[in-house]
């Protein structure tokens, strides 16, 4: 991960890059005219600093800052495939070898050797480009193996860690995905709680209105980025339990009464998870 990446992004090589892109003069103008003499005053309790300049960085909240930023990283991205490449010769089939989203990055490697190659090569287009990449949140993996090779970024070594967060999912070493159900259960049960009282509860809403917020908040909560899974039945099962769980409690219904899941799915509406893991799958192939 970088460090604070909109702070420390040079607005010379905003503007050239956008000017080679071919940016109407007007919109570089433009865009020059939010970034340029930008003035900051810091106030902390009843003391305020004498005013001081801002050089560098794009406006975070800028409506441009997003589309800036997105425009300058996929140059950066460009030098680095290119001078990563420069050396290989040329294949038919396409390996995917990194991830990037915003400032988060995940580089995916056959050995310590060619991962490092790739740190380095990425380094170099980072510093070129005045970005820096955060050692403490930058970490190694290693998958299928024991080995925790040592991986440095400027001399420091990055840390071997058995799981790690990548864009809201957990990652692990052992290829489970009872991890990521671990936090996926845990974070879906904390929201379907906060809604007890207001929703759940709460005699004036109608049941499909109940179960219209409980696909939008809950299931989208325990669900999401599903779509990549790879599940066996002991999880889908364990998602299902959880999923009937929460509609028992929507529909007011307790164990005792002996009303069957079957049923319970009906009156809601809602398939099995079983059914709608097989259809969210589907639907994004």
């Amino acid at each position: 991960e970088n460090t604070t990446v909109f702070d420390t992004v040079s607005r010379n090589d905003i503007y050239k890059i956008l000017s080679k892109i071919g940016c109407p003069q007007k919109v570089l103008s433009l865009f020059k005219e939010f970034h340029e003499e930008m003035k900051a005053i810091i106030q902390y309790e009843n003391e305020t600093s004498s005013e001081f300049s801002i050089d560098t960085g794009m406006k975070q909240g800028c409506v441009l800052a997003p589309t800036g930023f997105g425009i300058f990283v996929s140059i950066l991205l460009n030098l680095f495939n290119i001078r990563r490449l420069q050396s290989k010769r040329h294949v038919t089939q396409l390996t995917i070898r990194d991830l990037l989203f915003a400032d988060d990055a995940a580089f995916v490697s056959n050995s310590p050797d060619e991962l490092q190659n790739m740190m380095n090569k990425f380094s170099d287009a980072c510093t070129k480009f005045g970005m820096v990449i955060s050692i403490k949140k930058t970490v190694v993996m290693s998958q299928g193996t024991n080995i925790s090779p040592k991986i440095y970024v400027n001399n420091e070594a990055l840390d071997n860690v058995d799981h790690f967060c990548y864009l809201g999912s957990a990652l692990t070493s052992s290829l489970s995905l009872d991890r990521e159900l671990d936090v996926r259960i845990g974070k879906a049960s904390v929201t379907f709680g906060r809604l007890t009282s207001r929703v759940w509860n709460n005699k004036l809403l109608t049941l499909n209105t109940k179960v219209s917020v409980y696909q939008a908040c809950v299931l989208s909560t325990l669900l999401y980025g599903c779509e990549s899974w790879v599940t066996y039945s002991k999880q889908e099962r364990r998602l299902n339990s959880f999923h009937l769980r929460c509609l028992r409690k929507i529909l007011g219904v307790t164990w005792d009464q002996r009303i069957t899941n079957n049923e319970i799915l009906e009156r809601t509406g809602l398939q099995s998870m079983q059914t709608t893991l097989d259809v969210r799958r589907l639907r994004w192939l």
